[in-house]
């Protein structure tokens, strides 16, 4: 489903943010990509995602090498890939409805369309009493839920999550955990950049780790 071959990032400053990076995560997997602070994690997502491409080697998304992507086709390409940041990026002045409503609109959906679908990833996220209610009365992990709502409303088959849970007490990082569980099962595959590794040890799932090679200022992959 995902898959990096001898994957470098080299940044226009200078800065390498990853170096020969070789993984395979397959389809319907769940897994955890850890590292220290700065060992490329956010950029590994990125290229997934297509918000930044790879200085060399390959990234294969489904089948598809990301660098043969005509520009016309990345809009549905992205469609199958929801992305939660730490930061949330909720518009305040917008309600947790119309918040999780916004991938729906832009892609052109029915009304009728919007509210089912809306609701459906609301519910799944155990916020459909909140649809009314705007970012400024939530609670952190409430936030971040909506986030995910938001990620997982078009149904993508890719879940990528930065940090996801990096803000928050350990009680509800283990419920944001077990909602990413819940849409694993449902049949997305779901890679979380973490560095808590007591959650991600609880978790029970495959740990990928970004490390730096003995002697090299480089990035590599550990597994």
């Amino acid at each position: 489903m995902i898959e990096f071959n001898g994957v470098s990032k080299q940044y226009p400053t200078g800065q390498l943010a990853l170096y020969n990076v070789n993984l395979m995560l397959q389809r319907g997997e769940m897994a955890f990509l850890t590292g220290h602070s700065g060992a490329g994690k956010s950029t590994l997502l990125r290229l997934i995602a297509l918000l930044d491409y790879p200085t060399q080697g390959q990234v294969v998304v489904g089948g598809l090498n990301t660098l043969d992507l005509k520009p016309r086709n990345i809009p549905a390409f992205r469609r199958n890939i929801g992305v939660i940041f730490q930061d949330h990026h909720l518009l305040s002045d917008r309600t947790v409805f119309e918040n999780v409503a916004l991938p729906l609109k832009i892609e052109g959906l029915r009304q009728h369309d919007i509210k089912r679908r809306v609701r459906a990833a609301l519910d799944k996220v155990n916020l459909l009493k909140k649809e009314k209610e705007y970012p400024l009365m939530l609670s952190a992990g409430e936030k971040q839920r909506v986030g995910i709502a938001r990620a997982v409303v078009n149904k993508p088959q890719i879940i990528l999550a930065d940090e996801p849970t990096g803000n928050l007490d350990p009680d509800l990082a283990q419920d944001i955990m077990h909602i990413f569980k819940q849409f694993n099962e449902l049949g997305s595959t779901v890679l979380i950049a973490s560095h808590d590794h007591v959650l991600i040890k609880d978790m029970k799932k495959r740990m990928i780790v970004l490390r730096k090679i003995k002697g090299h200022a480089h990035k590599g992959m550990g597994k």
